[in-house]
């Protein structure tokens, strides 16, 4: 039965990402690897550092003992590396952090996100005004957005095909209009960094023969959103956190130990990486740290 699920989420993998372009009619510019690149370089003492997206920018992490803290993630790892850089060099620092729990594309553009935050505004219209006011300054702008337009989209041990296609088609939409926004507004010294998602739905996987199924199927769609993030922001010239890949996302083999039994290794980076032990889709100390040296090495 392994084989048989691993042949059909390999050719779903291939298909899904091979199509992605095709389907959302996305393509990325000749120069888009090497922009990156060449900006590096103009950036490497950064004075302010602004975390934009959802619950993971935000630094969401549930509690053993209960409840959830917020502020306790990859941006605040980010931060602490760009501080100590900026502090090795002589100049102050200063972090931003508008990541709110919750936010869709939609609603950053638009405003209402679910959970509490201090502007009054969109999340999109607050990141703006920023760069705005940061117009000439050493800015760093981190970006993680899409994964609330599709997480109800697997239920019941299948992926809900239409649903699927609706929330990638909107991320795609959305995220264009977001990153035109930003680049619009950014100085001639700030470097914007998007990030794609690990696929938190593999740790149904152990949950038996059914489970193993749904996990099969989640990397498929993962693939589908994390190839129509990565390409979105490749035609604004933005690089991408490959994050799906240092959680090792389509990884079903090897096979390693994990508490007493062998899982496929991405099985295992979910349970390692992230509370899911708890239900809790948000990555731990260990999981937000690699997201950060994810993104530091695009910065």
């Amino acid at each position: 039965m392994r084989a048989t699920l691993l042949r059909h989420v390999r050719l779903a993998v291939v298909v899904a990402v091979s199509t992605a372009a095709a389907l959302f009619g996305l393509s990325a510019p000749a120069s888009a690897a090497d922009s990156g690149t060449s900006a590096a370089s103009a950036h490497a003492v950064p004075r302010y550092y602004l975390a934009l997206g959802d619950s993971l920018a935000a630094g969401y992490q549930t509690l053993p003992g209960g409840g959830a803290v917020t502020g306790r993630g990859y941006a605040q790892d980010i931060a602490r590396t760009l501080a100590a850089r900026a502090a090795a060099s002589g100049h102050a620092f200063d972090f931003t952090d508008l990541g709110c729990p919750g936010e869709t594309t939609g609603s950053m553009i638009d405003g209402g996100c679910p959970y509490p935050h201090p502007y009054q505004d969109s999340q999109l219209a607050e990141a703006v005004a920023f760069l705005h006011a940061h117009h000439r300054d050493h800015v760093v702008v981190t970006l993680d957005i899409g994964a609330n337009d599709v997480d109800g989209c697997l239920t019941g041990g299948t992926v809900n095909l239409p649903c699927a296609l609706a929330g990638v088609g909107k991320v795609r939409t959305d995220l264009g209009s977001i990153l035109d926004k930003l680049k619009a507004a950014a100085g001639p010294h700030t470097r914007i960094v998007g990030m794609n998602l690990y696929d938190p739905f593999l740790a149904v996987w152990l949950t038996g023969a059914q489970g193993r199924v749904q996990a099969g199927l989640s990397v498929p769609l993962a693939d589908v959103l994390n190839a129509t993030i990565t390409l979105t922001d490749a035609f604004h010239g933005v690089p991408t956190a490959d994050v799906g890949r240092a959680f090792d996302t389509n990884a079903f083999l090897p096979l390693v130990p994990l508490n007493g039994q062998q899982v496929p290794l991405n099985v295992a980076r979910i349970m390692q990486w992230t509370n899911m032990a708890r239900g809790d889709i948000h990555a731990n100390d260990t999981g937000y740290q690699v997201i950060a040296n994810t993104f530091l090495a695009k910065i």
